[in-house]
């Protein structure tokens, strides 16, 4: 669409075209120009035509460029933030740029079977023996005689074993006859015993044992009479 102006233009260079024209109508019918002159005053008529139309297209392209280039850009608005105390203001504004988000990964599981608990074995702590269970503890196929057997002897030695001390301690050497309750095996030895009872410092000639020995036989329970023992040997008989 042609703008108000450029239209009014074109107007009023119509209406000098059409001025021009009917001018050099006029001057064309008079008798003066009509031979020499003619030429040369048409001549004038068209460069003047020339010259108006040349103005006419001149406003005609120049409305069209005008219309055809586009309007130009608005410039952004200059967006002001708020002064903050202690808080400097951008100069620019930057778009904010998201953030990606990472991804949650499923990590395998490997699941174990559920181990089976292994048995504990819990031994039991055995309870301390007594002076009377560990000396039986050297005694091997004890057997009990029914009534105390009589033997007598050329020539033996009567032996002790020490249950706290843990040690068979000779008391004495001694001839006769003696009584026995029971016989075994030596833990250790394998030789055959006679178990012969004994009343401490009074029976079979053996009267003097040392304090110290008797302090042994006290502090392993012992009192008047205790349990001790015999080889049996080719000296030994009973009676």
């Amino acid at each position: 669409m042609v703008k108000p102006q450029i239209a009014l233009r074109i107007r009023e260079e119509n209406r000098a075209i059409v001025r021009s024209v009917r001018m050099a109508q006029r001057i064309w019918r008079r008798p003066t120009f009509r031979n020499g002159c003619r030429y040369a005053t048409f001549l004038v008529v068209a460069g003047l035509l020339a010259i108006m139309l040349s103005g006419c297209m001149e406003a005609l392209q120049n409305g069209q460029v005008t219309r055809s280039l586009p309007p130009p850009a608005i410039p952004a608005p200059t967006v002001m933030a708020a002064a903050v105390v202690g808080v400097p203001i951008p100069t620019e504004m930057t778009a904010a740029v998201p953030t990606p988000t990472p991804r949650e990964t499923s990590t395998p599981v490997n699941v174990q079977p559920s181990s089976v608990p292994e048995a504990t074995f819990v031994l039991s702590t055995p309870l301390p023996l007594s002076s009377e269970q560990r000396w039986r503890t050297q005694q091997i196929s004890r057997t009990i005689f029914d009534h105390n057997r009589s033997y007598t002897t050329a020539s033996s030695e009567l032996w002790w074993y020490d249950p706290v001390n843990q040690q068979h301690v000779i008391l004495g050497t001694f001839t006769g006859d003696f009584l026995a309750q029971a016989q075994f095996t030596l833990r250790g030895q394998g030789v055959e015993a006679l178990e012969v009872p004994y009343n401490v410092n009074v029976s079979y000639g053996l009267t003097a044992l040392s304090p110290a020995l008797v302090a042994r036989v006290r502090a392993a329970g012992g009192k008047d009479w205790i349990e001790t023992y015999v080889f049996i040997t080719p000296n030994v008989a009973p009676r």
